[in-house]
């Protein structure tokens, strides 16, 4: 098998458990253990984590070695802008051309995504959120599928990617799956199927202004309900803090 295959099969294993969650964000990668890992020689390997940098996936600081990227609220709100102001082109554009096969591919999608299990309380497991996460980005492709501009898709693939990176961080890592009923009811929210039937039936409607009102609006909740869940990551961290607080408030 030639270096560059193997790069390439390092690169995808990699970028398929860093999206998976299966690294966590800040989680150090050193090549010997994913060379055990993965079956695959140091050279590929750092070949790849190279690739992966360049996709702001993994990053390289002096003297620490790779480490798969941070996540925070800020950056989060700024993918999200750019996805609002790329997925808004694109849906435009799917509406204004698309025709039947689009159409049957968006209520396929749907569908799909509301037989997959929810990965909450007992169902929250690694599988159920890659499948659920699948699913989800599959509904999203497939509204914008009869779109036109392949930049545009570029580049909607690419926040596309980091947002995936941030659910798995914010959704289901730290404290947030330990938490109970208040917190699941933010999580059911998040991940409710409702919310993109709506979507879909303005799509389906042609009604363009309203399907881009409400991407926006599905976009901000999404990003409202992160803002709870840290909010709540950061009182379920310093408990001591916010019984200090409410005796002196």
């Amino acid at each position: 098998m030639s270096e560059p295959i193997k790069t390439d099969i390092a690169f995808e294993l990699l970028r398929t458990d860093i999206l998976s969650g299966r690294f966590v964000p800040d989680q150090p990668l050193r090549v010997a253990e994913l060379s055990e890992r993965y079956g695959v020689s140091a050279t590929p390997l750092r070949e790849a984590l190279s690739r992966l940098a360049e996709k702001q996936l993994v990053v390289a600081a002096a003297n620490r070695g790779w480490r798969v990227a941070p996540v925070s609220l800020a950056e989060f709100e700024d993918i999200a802008r750019a996805r609002l102001a790329v997925e808004s082109a694109l849906l435009a554009d799917a509406i204004a051309c698309g025709g039947l096969d689009w159409e049957s591919g968006i209520v396929g999608a749907h569908y799909r995504l509301g037989q997959t299990p929810v990965p909450l309380g007992s169902a929250d497991t690694l599988q159920n959120r890659q499948y659920w996460i699948a699913a989800h980005d599959a509904f999203h492709c497939a509204l914008l599928d009869a779109a036109r501009s392949a930049w545009l898709k570029g580049f909607y693939r690419q926040t596309a990617e980091q947002l995936q990176r941030h659910h798995q961080a914010v959704l289901f890592h730290g404290t947030t799956r330990h938490e109970p009923a208040a917190m699941q009811e933010i999580l059911q929210v998040a991940l409710s199927v409702p919310r993109h039937t709506t979507l879909m039936e303005m799509v389906l409607d042609r009604d363009r202004d309203a399907a881009l009102t409400e991407l926006e609006a599905h976009i901000e909740m999404t990003l409202e309900i992160y803002r709870q869940i840290i909010e709540a990551q950061k009182e379920t961290a310093n408990p001591a803090r916010n019984t200090t607080e409410r005796t002196n408030a």
